[in-house]
């Protein structure tokens, strides 16, 4: 008995032996408070001779070059210190003619994103965008990595979507990732002051984090509006592809949301009622299918040291904000008419003639620095374009098909780590299950400038256009069920 007891004390730190000398990299992250930044040390088993740092983050597209955000920088091989030499062309690229093992550094007073936050520590709290932090040697990506980060305070709280191991290492949190690009796509909040509301939905743990300035006192009733954002999406997609997902909620946080894999991150005024906020939690979560495992061929696996070019991020952005109304509806959060009106104000707002078009409004957003499109919103612009393709595949079909179809074909075809998808997929898809007329709309819609056509869609389903979107007087009894199915919730 006696043996058996001082063998369970000590599994937990034969665990994090074997992790730690099998995986490919692991990182430790020391908090400096006074700084607002980070000590990290990153160690590997075989010497690389190139170390590096991401020059954008995944669904903020701008070249940011976070190298820039790096002070004292040291090498290693064997404990022993190397010299090094920083790229003079590439300032996120440093290199180690000798090779070396590990990499200490550190990260302070890091600027804001357009969308998240990067870094911010203080001596009670502590929330990591881990791409501003985080970088790697060349040939360990692909290996698995361990993350260390020293706790604040002995009664600090940490959430990341990350597999967390025991404590074994005392004062610090443990978690593991398959790969680079998974670990840094896990951001991680930590401090005494989080409020955690736990939920399930088909099985699956859910939790939205509440941190940052005046965390409210409703946290319930966001999780309550984000278990029918869920439920509506589950039933939409027909999974959820995650074993825990986070709504990491940074109460008058800077910026706006970050999607990731198995999380988001948000900044909400924490006053707002959260209701008024629907759209946006449901925008942010439904990216983990739409962006996260639907993603042409570029964003994934990553190339993080030039542009993604894609001409899909009018679908990514603006057919996501499409389909966050859509789970609105079906979910019951809003009535069929809010529904109709907000569909109307996106089709206001980008029905018009356009400088380019939204294929090249994506492909150029790298120009622009805006991460929001080249002359031309994409997300407005794409937002309106999916109400367009999915009223055109009903008004073609009768019904019998619509955008969802294309949708869980994308869905089918990237998700699960298979490739992206090829540039032109989403029309071939359009094709499929609307006919070659919803392509005519597509090529209209997406690949021109022209006007959207919003005559050759909205009366076969029932619609007009004046100034907004409303039931047509006289319609057919054909086109007014076919507009009732569009409106009709699921929950």
């Amino acid at each position: 008995m006696f043996g058996m007891l001082r063998l369970r004390a000590l599994l937990p730190c034969l665990l994090f032996a074997i992790a730690t000398t099998a995986w490919g990299a692991t990182y430790t992250v020391d908090p400096l408070p006074q700084q607002n930044g980070v000590e990290v040390t990153v160690s590997i088993a075989r010497p690389s001779m190139q170390f590096r740092m991401p020059a954008w983050a995944p669904g903020d597209y701008r070249i940011v070059n976070f190298g820039t955000n790096l002070a004292d920088v040291r090498f290693f091989r064997g404990g022993v210190p190397v010299p090094s030499e920083k790229d003079v062309q590439d300032p996120n690229l440093w290199r180690v003619a000798e090779g070396a093992d590990e990499v200490r550094y550190v990260v302070a007073r890091v600027r804001s994103g357009i969308f998240s936050e990067n870094l911010r520590v203080t001596s009670r709290e502590m929330f990591a965008q881990w791409p501003a932090v985080l970088g790697w040697f060349d040939g360990h990506a692909n290996e698995e990595h361990t993350l260390r980060v020293r706790a604040l305070t002995a009664d600090s709280k940490v959430e990341a979507a990350l597999r967390r191991l025991p404590e074994a290492d005392s004062g610090y949190f443990t978690f593991t990732a398959p790969d680079f690009d998974s670990l840094i796509d896990a951001p991680l909040v930590m401090g005494q002051d989080l409020r955690v509301h736990s939920f399930v939905v088909a099985g699956k743990p859910h939790a939205v984090v509440g941190f940052g300035r005046s965390v409210p006192s409703n946290l319930a009733e966001y999780g309550a509006l984000c278990s029918r954002i869920v439920g509506a999406a589950f039933r939409l997609m027909g999974e959820l592809p995650y074993e825990r997902y986070l709504f990491l909620i940074d109460f008058n946080g800077p910026g706006g949301g970050l999607e990731h894999m198995n999380s988001a991150r948000l900044a909400i005024p924490s006053g707002a009622p959260p209701r008024a906020m629907a759209g946006f939690l449901a925008h942010e979560f439904f990216h983990l299918y739409n962006v996260k495992r639907i993603r042409p061929k570029p964003l994934g696996p990553f190339d993080y040291t030039k542009p993604a070019v894609t001409g899909s991020l009018w679908w990514l952005e603006g057919v996501t904000d499409y389909y966050a109304e859509v789970l609105l509806l079906r979910a019951g959060i809003v009535t069929p008419d809010e529904f109709l009106d907000e569909a109307g104000r996106a089709l206001n707002m980008a029905r018009r003639a356009r400088s380019v078009s939204l294929d090249e409004s994506s492909r150029r957003v790298w120009e622009a620095n805006n991460s929001s499109g080249y002359r031309v919103n994409y997300y407005t612009g794409g937002k309106a374009v999916g109400v367009l393709l999915d009223l055109a595949i009903r008004g073609a079909t009768d019904g019998a098909r619509s955008l969802d179809d294309v949708l869980l074909a994308l869905y089918k075809e990237t998700g699960g780590g298979k490739p992206g998808f090829a540039e032109g997929r989403i029309r071939e898809l359009c094709v499929q299950y609307g006919g070659a007329s919803v392509g005519d709309i597509y090529d209209r819609c997406v690949m021109t400038p022209e006007p959207l056509p919003l005559g050759d869609v909205l009366p076969k389903m029932g619609l007009e256009f004046r100034n907004g979107l409303s039931r047509a007087p006289g319609a057919d009894s054909r086109a007014a069920a076919l507009l009732e199915a569009w409106l009709a919730a699921d929950e």
